[in-house]
């Protein structure tokens, strides 16, 4: 009988076409899943919380799947972690409910976009972090902005028209933009995300910033019929995480991870 597993995943993805598997291009799912098949000696299939796009990074991404015979927890992550490829580590695992599903359990989901206003950028941060170069912005009136975006409503505007769902509403549970010296970042957190959302929030509130758009104005991108032409670009995805997936049953005990 197969035994069900859930992963905590840490990458780099920048060199990966996004999580999902793409026919010509390498993604992180696909790595994970050949590196268990290779360990099952079966074929396994390996759904994930979150579908980051192409080089977005994840601090911490879930996983589950299922191993035909049953691994003790520790060595199966440490089995896994020898064979996965430079740039993503599995940071902790462990056996689950037969129905648990990575993605359809989860409770919340929480995104971080990190910025770098510095004249200069540190080499080590620069891959990580969208540096954002010249004065003249204000971003305390991005800040006061952000929390309109909490509660549920229609995020069409904030997705890529070639991947927009049947049902594009999702709820927000907060939205916050914080600084601290030269770096600033916004954290978001919600039910679900749309594709290219948070980084093409990012480009509305870069408006707001640079005084073209009042903060009220991010209130009419919620609403339908709106000019998208009018609104800001997308960021680059290098400034993205997915920083941690909430569900409501504890899956983690402190003997699950590697360190």
């Amino acid at each position: 009988m197969a035994t069900r597993y859930a992963a905590e995943l840490s990458y780099n993805g920048a060199s990966y076409s996004g999580w999902q598997i793409q026919p010509d291009s390498p993604s992180v799912q696909e790595a994970v899943e050949k590196v268990l098949s290779m360990l099952d000696k079966k074929p396994v299939s390996v759904t994930g919380a979150g579908r980051t796009d192409s080089g977005v990074h994840a601090r911490a991404q879930v996983c589950s799947f299922d191993m035909s015979s049953e691994w003790d927890e520790y060595r199966l992550l440490m089995a896994l972690n020898a064979n996965l490829p430079q740039g993503i580590t599995a940071m902790r695992l462990t056996k689950t409910r037969p129905g648990f599903h990575a993605r359809y359990d989860a409770a919340g989901r929480e995104y971080i976009y990190f910025m770098w206003t510095g004249k200069t950028i540190y080499p080590h941060i620069a891959p990580f972090v969208h540096w954002i170069r010249g004065s003249g912005q204000d971003w305390s009136l991005a800040a006061r902005a952000c929390p309109l975006l909490e509660g549920e409503h229609d995020f069409t505007n904030f997705c890529r028209a070639s991947n927009l769902p049947d049902d594009p509403v999702r709820t927000m549970y907060r939205v916050r933009l914080r600084r601290r010296g030269d770096l600033m970042w916004l954290r978001i957190k919600g039910n679900g995300f749309l594709t290219n959302m948070v980084r093409m929030i990012m480009g509305d509130l870069e408006l707001i910033a640079k005084g073209e758009r009042r903060p009220e104005w991010l209130l009419s991108l919620l609403l339908p019929g709106f000019d998208k032409s009018t609104a800001g670009r997308t960021f680059p995805p290098n400034g993205l995480f997915l920083w941690r997936i909430d569900y409501r049953e504890p899956l983690w005990n402190s003997h699950n991870g590697c360190l």
